[in-house]
């Protein structure tokens, strides 16, 4: 038995107990474990809690191995050894010297993925389409985590400061049989069945993500500050952070995947400034979780003519996704735009499409997680460069694979333009390429930067650009050469 001493320099202190109104238990594991739980392999595997007794010892027996934490500060760290990946149920007992108890069964080790964002990625798999919803739920290889944002909404009290543990009794790792699923986030619920069949490895899937946040919800007070937040939206400044992402700092993982954007669209300065705030975002959140996860993030679909009075500033947030996708080291854009809300479907806002979003971002995951398949394959066809040739514009594009097309089934390609929202000239283009689309220049247009799909109408038929697997291209402005 080995007692945990300091820890190592490269992994962050999970917080303390001096959250505001904290009231420190007995003896607790904290929620973010549990029973079913999958534990990240490769990983020192940190499992901590609560106790009311500072200076008191508490054991930790797992896989073979025991080990041991001092309380201090209210608060006990265990770290067992990495582990591999292994599809064996296994039990974890922890206990102190005073003969409190926990023991946890059915533990899988294997990749956990934690799914951020708002509505679009909260969304349950009940709300999808009929045909998209399994009819059994029998898969014992992955394992869901569901938050909600109605709980925290509900219990403003919570949202003021960070939440050492878990803000709902009710929520824990849960296998997914029906209801669990049906209630889960479609988005990590898709993610994480599609990823156990094909990875080779068990799957987890925690739910962070909020209906409605805006990023000033999703971050912590002192990044708030920093980007001169004052107020939240929907609950205060940061409350979304303190009570669904706080309590799992320390929680190993294997990557993300974030859905979010919407509420940013209401706001032009805050659309305009969106791409620099999600890497700000991204950068605090490697820092507090101690590691450089891979960032998969979903470019925003579409919002049928009903989205404009709601969302005003769709088209510029989408722009600034694309530019992210440039500063956010380590990640991967998924495009969405051809898979909004269609017009028979009651709600404008959230796309029941959710299992053809998820086999694009899954095939990103297993080429570039998994080693399976061709990430140029599975990426977007996204532009390089532009350059002025005369009265064109030539625009290049990487990840084409057999080449580009059009939807329409000609070589023209309507959505570029060149401008500025304020004053946007259309233009028409043409692919000439496999891996290039010509733009004519209109007269008298501005030709520093030419755009695409960054215009007023945001409905489906933006995304018509693609290439031979059907890909989409994002939408992008690109600096003109």
């Amino acid at each position: 038995m080995s007692e945990n001493a300091a820890m190592p320099t490269n992994e962050k202190n999970v917080s303390s107990t001096s959250g505001a109104d904290f009231k420190v238990p007995e003896f607790k594991v904290s929620g973010a474990f549990g029973s079913h739980m999958v534990l990240q392999r490769d990983r020192v595997i940190r499992i901590f809690g609560f106790s009311d007794k500072n200076g008191s010892r508490v054991y930790g027996e797992f896989d073979n191995e025991t080990v041991c934490a001092v309380v201090s500060d209210n608060r006990f760290t265990l770290r067992f050894n990495p582990k591999k990946a292994s599809f064996e149920k296994k039990t974890m007992r922890i206990y102190d010297d005073r003969g409190q108890k926990t023991v946890f069964d059915d533990i899988l080790i294997g990749d956990v993925w934690m799914i951020g964002g708002q509505s679009n990625a909260e969304l349950n798999l009940r709300f999808v389409f009929p045909c998209d919803i399994p009819e059994k739920f029998d898969g014992e290889n992955y394992r869901l985590f569901m938050q909600t944002q109605a709980y925290p909404y509900t219990h403003p009290e919570l949202c003021g400061s960070p939440r050492p543990d878990v803000i709902c009794p009710e929520w824990g790792w849960k296998l997914p049989d029906k209801e669990t699923s049906l209630s889960f986030s479609a988005l990590g619920f898709f993610i994480a069945k599609e990823l156990s069949e094909k990875s080779g490895v068990p799957i987890g899937a925690i739910n962070m993500s909020a209906g409605g946040a805006c990023i000033k919800e999703l971050i912590p007070d002192t990044l708030a500050d920093e980007l001169n937040y004052t107020d939240g939206a929907n609950v205060c400044r940061s409350g979304y952070y303190n009570t669904l992402i706080h309590p799992f700092e320390g929680v190993k993982f294997k990557g993300m995947v974030f859905f979010q954007g919407e509420s940013e669209g209401i706001w032009r300065d805050r659309a305009e400034n969106y791409g620099y705030e999600l890497k700000r975002l991204v950068e605090d959140e490697r820092a507090r979780f101690g590691f450089d996860f891979p960032f998969y993030n979903v470019q925003l679909c579409s919002y049928r003519s009903e989205g404009k009075q709601y969302f005003p500033f769709l088209e510029t947030v989408r722009i600034r996704q694309f530019d992210a996708l440039g500063m956010i080291k380590d990640s991967c854009l998924t495009v969405s735009m051809d898979l909004g809300s269609p017009s028979e479907w009651g709600d404008f806002a959230h796309s029941p499409k959710k299992k053809p979003l998820c086999e694009r971002i899954t095939a990103q995951i297993l080429a570039k997680e998994y080693g399976k398949g061709d990430l140029s394959d599975a990426n977007p066809p996204s532009p390089v460069s532009a350059k002025l040739n005369g009265k064109t514009v030539t625009v290049r594009f990487r990840d084409v694979s057999d080449g580009l097309k059009s939807r329409n089934g000609t070589a023209k390609v309507n959505g570029f333009s060149f401008g500025t929202l304020d004053g946007m000239r259309f233009a028409e283009a043409e692919i000439t390429d496999k891996d290039t689309v010509t733009v004519t220049v209109p007269d008298g247009a501005d030709v520093t930067y030419v755009n695409y799909a960054y215009i007023s109408d945001i409905n489906n038929e933006n995304a018509e650009l693609v290439k031979s697997n059907g890909l989409p291209a994002p939408a992008f402005r690109i600096k003109v050469e």
